[in-house]
């Protein structure tokens, strides 16, 4: 029987990665241009579940850019902010319909974007949907960062390639160049102008050097598509 390779996410590799990160935050603040606030344990769990969800996506074949798909974004943003205890999302019911609003507006021409590139490759696609997600006007009231971490992590495995994890050792690389990049408009980067394409062409670098396999799993599966 023929079998090929399908790509999931190595969670409890992942999960090590992000609790180094914060036991060592304030090592790698100190590195920082701009100092953050330390990670936290609401911080940990809620992106963890929104690697999960990533880890669904995958299983199941959803096509994050597809007008059936974009909907899948939203949920990552919502699970990076509130997890996915519904209990939290009522108490956040006003700031989720506000940041509902705030993403129809804006998802369009980053799903344009997406669409044109689609033949490029997965580095440059993942770079440059992070690039238009964080800078102004962003996305999403918050998250932006970790929610755009998790889509590129997405469009890196569907191709084959390893998620993006923070770690200690790429923390630095990752953190500055994204404080910048939320501090610029992205019709620079649209209009093919310089800032943002810089900035796109160096995450897009910083994914091709720095991605671990450590963060994925290959699945064998059988023409029929099953493990």
């Amino acid at each position: 029987m023929s079998s090929h390779k399908q790509y999931r996410l190595n969670l409890d590799r992942i999960e090590e990665s992000l609790r180094d990160v914060m036991a060592n935050f304030d090592e790698v603040n100190e590195t920082l241009l701009m100092r953050r606030e330390p990670l936290t344990e609401q911080h940990i769990g809620n992106l963890l579940e929104g690697y999960s969800y990533v880890d669904w996506l995958l299983e199941e074949g959803q096509e994050l850019f597809s007008p059936n798909g974009l909907d899948h974004i939203l949920e990552l943003n919502h699970i990076v902010l509130c997890g996915i205890d519904d209990r939290v999302r009522m108490e956040y019911g006003p700031h989720l319909l506000e940041t509902r609003r705030r993403f129809a507006e804006g998802i369009d021409e980053i799903a344009d974007w997406y669409e044109r590139k689609r033949h490029k490759s997965a580095y440059k696609r993942a770079a440059g949907v992070y690039v238009l997600s964080v800078s102004q006007p962003q996305l999403f009231l918050e998250g932006n960062h970790r929610t755009g971490a998790l889509v590129a992590s997405y469009i890196l495995v569907q191709e084959g390639l390893p998620p993006f994890v923070l770690t200690r050792d790429n923390a630095t690389a990752y953190f500055n160049p994204s404080t910048l990049i939320k501090y610029r408009h992205k019709e620079k980067f649209l209009d093919r102008q310089y800032y943002l394409k810089k900035y796109r062409k160096e995450l897009q670098k910083f994914f091709e050097e720095t991605l671990d396999k450590r963060f994925r799993l290959a699945i064998r599966l059988d023409k029929d598509g099953k493990d």
